[in-house]
């Protein structure tokens, strides 16, 4: 199993993030941007070639994203209601994530196999640390992890009444009534 590196502030930054291995060689990059629909994220080798990406398909509280790998999409995942500890099905893949958003440590299982871990290397940290089972896995890894990542500093908001988000038709907070127009 393989150690790669990622800096978690600047997956925030919306910049390229250079992502390391053990002895501090740069092995990937990971280009893009979040937020709209159709965003994508893109994860090159170093020498420029394109390994995987993973494209934003929907916006809201539940967005669904898409992993692709060379060129195929492999798998398919979208957020869910959870409560501390997340469970994540990658479908299309067969794998599944579990851990938590609030600690950032997660383990990807297919079957029994151990496919990855994610961790923070410690609470005051601004890296993740990605153990990968195999080459062929370590790009999507990077995906999932800037995945989970933008799920932790964007959590889920509990279906708040409109009249607490600051749009409020009519006065102070109250519905204005539907009014005809007669000639």
């Amino acid at each position: 199993m393989r150690q790669l590196y990622l800096n978690q502030a600047a997956l925030s930054a919306r910049a390229t993030t250079v992502i390391r291995d053990a002895d501090n060689q740069s092995r990937y990059l990971l280009v893009g941007k979040w937020g709209l629909r159709a965003d994508v994220l893109t994860v090159y080798l170093i020498d420029g070639s394109l390994e995987a990406e993973v494209r934003q398909e929907s916006l809201g509280l539940l967005p669904r994203f898409r992993l692709i790998y060379h060129r195929q999409t492999v798998g398919r995942v979208n957020k869910t209601f959870g409560l501390i500890r997340e469970v994540l099905f990658i479908r299309g893949l067969n794998w599944v994530v579990m851990g938590t958003l609030t600690t950032g440590g997660f383990r990807i299982y297919h079957g029994r196999a151990l496919i990855a871990t994610i961790q923070r290397v410690d609470q005051r940290d601004q890296t993740l640390v990605l153990t990968v089972d195999q080459p062929d896995h370590e790009a999507l890894v990077v995906c999932l992890a800037a995945i989970l990542d933008r799920w932790a500093k964007h959590p889920q908001h509990s279906l708040i009444p409109l009249k607490h988000r600051g749009w409020t038709p009519g006065l102070s907070g109250e519905v204005a009534p539907f009014q005809t127009h007669h000639d």
